[in-house]
């Protein structure tokens, strides 16, 4: 449903951002002694909710926001890590993730913010679906899209921050978007859709797990591949069978 969220508002490009920056809230964590998680979430809050207010996320000018973000934010993460003490953390872990380091409190946390994400979704899908349609039109219904925006955005950073550890922040991006570019292509409506997306992340996610134990691959990049050729499958097979 996040990966639909971003589709729909052309925010793509900000869950690339986030992760990049979360690398910087790693680097923060670690540099004050405390969880890396506590660092990633207090950066790519700020991010979110500064961004949120100064400009909006659908302009050129904003694109260019990001880029810069995402940029240093990365950079800077990257020093920071380097002026911590040797095997303080794994940058390869970092980027690209490790299931295996995952721990019973990390699925608890990710467990928490799963349910917590699903009850503002049904709270709020009815607004998000309104303001990603039009803004305007949601506005003139009487909608908040502000207040609705940021909600959005907070989502996407808390997602970001959670499922780095699993992921990697290079890759989750690509895991809320190709899925849902393939669910895109098989639904007429936008609850087809999420449900459609949920199925084929439930299928990469599965799919990318098996094939690193399998080949020995490191978990984040396996899923990523699965959902690109889940999403090539999907693209053939409906081609093939509209030109029938």
């Amino acid at each position: 449903p996040m990966g639909c969220l971003m589709v729909w508002q052309r925010l793509a490009f900000l869950s690339d951002t986030l992760g990049h920056a979360a690398v910087m809230g790693v680097g923060l964590g670690l540099l004050l002694q405390l969880p890396a998680m506590f660092g990633v979430l207090a950066v790519v809050m700020l991010i979110v909710v500064s961004l949120s207010q100064v400009t909006s996320f659908n302009t050129a000018l904003s694109e260019t926001t990001l880029a810069i973000i995402s940029h240093t934010g990365l950079a800077a993460g990257l020093i920071l890590l380097g002026v911590l003490p040797a095997n303080t953390v794994s940058l390869e872990a970092i980027l690209f993730g490790d299931l295996l380091a995952v721990t019973l409190s990390d699925l608890g946390m990710i467990l928490v913010t799963t349910i917590v994400l699903a009850g503002l979704l049904i709270k709020y899908w009815r607004s998000f679906v309104a303001v990603s349609v039009s803004r305007e039109i949601a506005q003139a219904e009487g909608i908040e899209v502000r207040k609705v925006q940021l909600i959005m955005y907070l989502m996407i950073a808390l997602l970001v921050a959670v499922m780095m550890k699993v992921m990697g922040v290079l890759l989750i991006a690509a895991m809320l978007v190709i899925p849902t570019s393939s669910a895109r292509v098989l639904s007429s409506s936008p609850e087809r859709m999420v449900m459609f997306s949920a199925l084929f992340g439930f299928a990469a996610l599965t799919g990318g797990i098996l094939s690193s134990f399998h080949f020995d691959w490191q978990t984040g990049p396996a899923i990523v591949l699965s959902a690109t050729a889940l999403l090539l499958v999907t693209l053939v097979v409906v081609r093939r069978v509209s030109g029938q």
